[in-house]
């Protein structure tokens, strides 16, 4: 584990849950700028989980398939125990309200059982019963094609390049040859592109492990200043997204600042790296995902609930019940289901 990127899926995974309050129905000017400018931006969390999974499965996993220490179905079966339990717990829990809404249809619920609903360009078929879950139908398919990508690339390096320098032109020109109108099912949903991220972060992990560029990060001091730097360039990307279309920012344009952010932070070094080493942030980070995929359940069940139960509760308020019921429910589901269901589940599939 490595503590302080750990600590950051916290923070990513709050920025989503930020994205999916409702602060644009209240007459507050300020609350309607901030989601506007900045809450609705928080899908880029998406954008450093899918970049920052190509990176840890190749720092956990890279060499162990490379050595063949590792079969394709423990892997497969070890990525399924961690997800799949919680995945199906929320779909479950989801049926209620899409069944209230009259969305209860097969095809969508078939689709998000077998993890595929991302594959469907059609928002009522990706974003139905629990919508984060999409985020997840891709990482399936990016567990599916880890292990062919590591040893394609361990083979045919200059595939290496070609990937680098050619796959960011090509989503450039496609934001402007595809209408924007299908800007979200293809740059922000399909699992094809989005692999695009996750492949990054394989090739971040190689860059991560050139001893060449280890020297910058050998003072506390120096780290430090890297962390810093890091940040900025965060807060530049992000103060100036509006003067860029919406097909940049769900695809390329979050990319720099995110490998940055992972790879300078992956070191370990400076000063905010062992801020973010502390024990109760590391722990955030651990119950991430049930964060990520229950904070949705808890704001659409809250809303439903709030005309008769939270009448006199204004949108700051609600939001930060909200907030505390899903980290409550995070820390009961990680401890008490997520954690337990992957032990069980490698304990009966995974033989040693």
């Amino acid at each position: 584990m490595i503590k302080p990127l750990t600590s950051l899926r916290f923070f990513f995974a709050f920025f989503v849950f930020l994205s999916h309050l409702t602060f644009a129905n209240t007459d507050n000017n300020l609350l309607q700028w901030l989601q506007r400018n900045v809450f609705f931006e928080g899908y880029l969390g998406v954008s450093f989980f899918f970049i920052l999974s190509g990176f840890v499965l190749s720092y956990s996993y890279k060499e162990k398939f490379l050595q063949e220490k590792i079969t394709k179905k423990s892997f497969y079966l070890a990525r399924f125990a961690r997800i799949y339990p919680l995945h199906f717990l929320t779909l479950i829990l989801a049926i209620p309200f899409v069944y209230f809404n009259n969305a209860l249809y097969i095809g969508a619920f078939l689709t998000n059982f077998f993890l595929i609903q991302s594959f469907v360009p059609n928002q009522t078929i990706f974003f139905s019963f629990n919508p984060p879950a999409w985020s997840i139908s891709d990482e399936m398919f990016f567990y599916l094609i880890f292990p062919f990508i590591i040893v394609l690339f361990q083979n045919v390096k200059i595939l290496k390049k070609i990937f680098t320098f050619l796959i960011p032109a090509i989503l450039i020109i496609g934001v402007f040859l595809i209408p924007s109108g299908h800007h979200k099912d293809v740059f922000y949903v399909n699992p094809l592109i989005r692999s695009f991220d996750f492949i990054l972060g394989i090739l971040l992990y190689d860059l991560f492990k050139n001893e060449k560029f280890k020297s910058f990060f050998s003072t506390i001091k120096r780290a430090t200043l890297a962390e810093l730097f890091t940040i900025v360039t965060f807060l530049i990307f992000f103060i100036f997204h509006n003067y860029f279309a919406r097909g940049f920012r769900f695809s390329v344009y979050y990319w720099i600042p995110m490998c940055l952010i992972i790879y300078t932070f992956a070191q370990n070094k400076g000063y905010l790296s062992k801020l973010l080493s502390n024990n109760a942030l590391v722990f955030l980070g651990e119950i991430s995902f049930g964060f990520y995929m229950i904070h949705y359940l808890v704001i659409t069940y809250g809303n439903m609930l709030k005309d008769n139960y939270f009448v006199n509760f204004n949108e700051i308020n609600l939001s930060i019940i909200y907030f505390i019921v899903t980290i409550v429910l995070s820390c009961l589901s990680f401890l008490y289901y997520e954690k337990p269901m992957n032990t069980f589940i490698k304990k009966k599939l995974i033989k040693p």
